[in-house]
């Protein structure tokens, strides 16, 4: 399926308003400065039942998205802006690019698609997802037309600037702006910038540690489905076997996926492995920061190493998950910030932010609380809402689904991914992505 789109314009959008020239330097924090310029993307599919109740052409549609992308650019104006260095950003108004595309063929032929290359057409083609090029935007989207009347609205946003939460702040604002263009926002975005983890005492990072190298491009991306009642299932599983409390579907979902790829690389280089998570702490500072502050607010924290098949059970991966968990509540997330620990020893060694730990290192970052399945531009919430292949190894990505599901999107090579996708265990509770004829 090749030649699938055709685009009808190509745009650059800029703010409403000029940035203040006091606005005109934006300080990235060292956790901005230690990610490369990758883009996070979005899609949100809206089928064509929902867009008529707007009564809006397509045309008129692109227009009223572009206005409203200009107003959210006044408030959101890093994304505006072009990177000057690795720790800062210009924010000389070079604006958004938006492109209107017409996709020949039907909206559930790309929904449901198992082949990441056809899931893919809904965002803006040739926009390298692992290292922007210098210059290019800080954000891309993309409105989509399907044959069948549906629409999809994708974004891709520079996670230099803020992370999946912040893309949150971000699109909503934009779809309330879309659904009523004379309003302003109550609550206008706060960018940290380096206030909360500054730059090291020596200097700024000349250059990114979490960059997506060449050498680790992914043969294969698979996507699993875990309803909301083989959630429950699980859960009360490994609150059984394990005795922890109430776990949390990410706790659940996190060690299962873990566990069943860990197992199906055994015999490779390494027998070893761990499990590290990504954490938002906007709710841990809460006396430092708004929970609506933007910029990369995270830190990390993971399991043991596990030294053998026999170590990987699901319910004492949730116990370990749990206890790590605990500790990262119990410390300063901003002088024992382990992710920033991870950096600035990647940056001193130039180990690479992970390959200081002898074992295979798989990487969870969890969107499942992240309402990205609310969002809504006047004509009602999308019917689903996902993320575009990832340029890492061993990482694996979770979204909540409409129907209080979770999407897993996962990528590893092919040999290790043909004995994951066949584990029974992981099949007992997930189902592989479904695809159309």
């Amino acid at each position: 399926m090749t030649g699938l789109s055709t685009i009808i314009s190509k745009k650059i959008v800029k703010p409403l308003s000029p940035t203040p020239s006091t606005q005109r330097w934006h300080k990235l924090s060292l956790l901005d400065q230690g990610i490369g310029n990758f883009y996070m993307g979005l899609v949100l599919f809206y089928p064509k039942h929902q867009v008529d109740t707007f009564q809006i052409e397509p045309k008129q549609l692109s227009t009223l998205l572009e206005n409203s992308l200009s107003k959210a650019l006044t408030y959101y104006y890093p994304w505006a802006g072009s990177l000057r260095d690795n720790a800062t950003i210009d924010c000389d108004d070079t604006g958004a690019k938006f492109l209107d595309v017409e996709v020949n063929c039907p909206m559930d032929k790309v929904l449901y698609h198992q082949d990441s290359s056809i899931k893919n057409i809904a965002f803006p083609q040739g926009v390298p997802l692992r290292n922007a090029a210098d210059g290019a935007c800080l954000i891309v989207s993309q409105l989509s037309h399907f044959e069948c009347g549906g629409i999809a609205i994708s974004v891709c946003l520079s996670h230099k600037v803020g992370d999946a939460r912040s893309a949150l702040f971000f699109v909503r604002d934009w779809a309330a702006l879309t659904r009523d263009p004379n309003a302003e926002l109550v609550c206008p975005p706060y960018f940290v910038q380096d206030s909360l983890i500054p730059s090291p005492s020596d200097g700024p990072l000349a250059f990114p540690v979490i960059v997506s190298k060449p050498e680790e491009r992914i043969e294969l991306e698979k996507r699993f489905y875990f309803s909301a009642s083989k959630i429950r299932a699980l859960k009360d599983l490994v609150a059984a076997e394990s005795g922890v409390e109430n776990p949390t579907t990410t706790e659940v979902v996190s060690a299962l996926v873990y566990k069943s790829a860990a197992i199906a690389n055994l015999g490779s280089s390494h027998e070893q492995s761990r499990l590290i998570l990504l954490s938002d702490i906007r709710k841990e500072i809460s006396h430092s920061v708004s929970s609506t502050s933007i910029g990369n607010i995270l830190t990390i924290f993971s399991t043991p190493i596990y030294n053998n098949k026999e170590d990987l059970k699901v319910s004492k991966l949730v116990a370990d998950i749990r206890k790590s968990k605990h500790e990262l509540s119990n410390r300063d997330n901003f002088k024992e910030n382990d992710w920033a620990s991870a950096m600035l020893h990647a940056y001193k060694t130039g180990d690479g932010t992970y390959r200081q730990i002898n074992c295979d290192v798989y990487r969870c970052s969890s969107a499942s609380n992240i309402p990205f399945k609310d969002l809504d531009f006047g004509w009602g919430k999308p019917i689903r809402a996902t993320m575009p292949s990832s340029p890492f190894s061993k990482m694996f990505y979770m979204m909540s689904t409409h129907d209080k599901g979770i999407e897993v999107i996962i990528n590893l090579n092919e040999q290790q991914m043909s004995a994951f996708e066949n584990d029974k265990d992981l099949l007992e509770f997930a189902t592989p992505a479904h695809v159309e004829d």
